[in-house]
């Protein structure tokens, strides 16, 4: 039988089993070219997602095959969601091969901030894992914006040579968004669902000697917030525009909400000053994330009664009441001045002046991650 492949996941196609991956009618089959598979085609025309039978290490696997026989790689970054996007299994793979590190969104971050500010992170980040990358490229899905400039820096360190580059990066991060940008047409196809693209899918940019393949993304092993509620509430995290911040000055014993997700409660900070005493003081940050989630202020006592009325909008009805059912845990974690305390898949805090000593309410095996400041010195 010819061998087809659908254009949009990459997956073999087939007609004889219509509940397995890479279906198409047999007549679309032997009749027409270029082909979706009756999900992809649900997916782009409906918005309409099927369960796949694929499991992560199954995505890990097609990358892995795909990495070996690139050039070089193009990691994607979200750097929004950083820490939900700079995994383990992503970072062995900068180790090995040579790499432009791609960082998504940028257009969202704050105006005061710098791409060289931005870049000198990066590049510590990537440091302090033993990693040294050929370049990084500002980029936005959204906006098209850094779209050329990738094509530019594989050009320059590839001159006058056929090229094979591999882009990967965790599941929703805007892989096949960018490389549709690449290519020049939306031919992969793209959604707000995780595991769209199940296998690799090789395609030449157009007046270049660059072929370019978009793997399946990866799951991560610790998990991000957005992950544990429903798709379309997980996109209500994502910036649709500028990032929201608001800073604040806590005092012991007060509680900051991430909406109805988390929340810490500000424990005794003080300061040994010039005289060797210890003195009290306030703790500011500032606190980022996607306008539709509420920062709230509290008492301790209030904090279930907030969470079981319809104070926050986010969760509701029976979405809330899964979301509730997890393992929620709570630790206590110091966060210095110029530090970040970030909950994957869902934002950050930026201490401004600190020590800031909290205990931390988050729901199990979510990732939370204390770290340098992108915004360092920032008021």
């Amino acid at each position: 039988m010819i061998s087809k492949k659908c254009t949009g996941c990459g997956m073999e196609l087939q007609f004889e089993d219509e509940k397995k991956e890479g279906y198409v009618p047999e007549e679309k089959f032997i009749m027409e070219g270029d082909l979706l598979c009756q999900r992809c085609f649900k997916i782009k025309n409906y918005g309409k997602n099927s369960v796949n039978n694929f499991k992560s290490e199954d995505y890990s696997k097609e990358v892995l095959n795909s990495v070996k026989k690139s050039d070089i790689i193009l990691p994607i970054f979200d750097i929004i969601d950083f820490e939900g996007s700079f995994t383990e299994e992503i970072l062995d793979y900068l180790r090995d091969y040579r790499s432009i590190v791609l960082v998504n969104k940028t257009d969202l971050l704050p105006g005061f901030v710098h791409p060289t500010e931005i870049a000198d992170w990066i590049k510590d980040r990537l440091a302090e894992e033993d990693i040294v990358s050929e370049n990084i490229a500002f980029i936005s899905a959204k906006s098209k914006y850094g779209i050329n400039g990738v094509i530019r820096k594989i050009k320059s360190i590839f001159p006058d040579k056929k090229v094979k580059a591999v882009v990967l990066g965790v599941s929703n991060v805007g892989k096949s968004s960018v490389i549709n940008l690449l290519l020049g047409k939306n031919k992969i196809t793209t959604s707000k669902y995780s595991g769209t693209t199940l296998k690799s899918i090789n395609n030449k940019i157009p007046d270049t000697n660059i072929t370019i393949t978009d793997t399946p993304g990866l799951i991560p092993k610790e998990k991000r917030l957005s992950d544990m509620i429903s798709v379309e509430t997980g996109l209500k995290l994502v910036p649709a525009g500028e990032i929201s911040r608001k800073t604040f000055k806590l005092e012991e014993g007060q509680v900051f909400m991430f909406d109805a997700f988390c929340w810490f409660k500000v424990k005794k900070n003080n300061i040994v000053n010039k005289t060797e005493e210890e003195t009290g003081y306030k703790p500011i940050f500032s606190a980022y994330s996607s306008k539709n989630v509420k920062f709230h202020l509290t008492k301790e006592e209030r904090v279930k009664e907030l969470l079981e009325g319809d104070f926050f909008e986010l969760l509701k009805g029976e979405e809330k009441k899964k979301y509730f059912e997890n393992e929620f845990v709570t630790f206590k974690t110091t966060v210095k001045e110029n530090e970040d305390l970030v909950i994957s898949g869902l934002g950050w805090i930026n201490v401004k002046r600190g020590p800031l000593t909290i205990e931390l309410t988050v729901p199990k095996g979510v990732k939370t991650v204390v770290r340098p400041s992108i915004f360092k010195g920032k008021k």
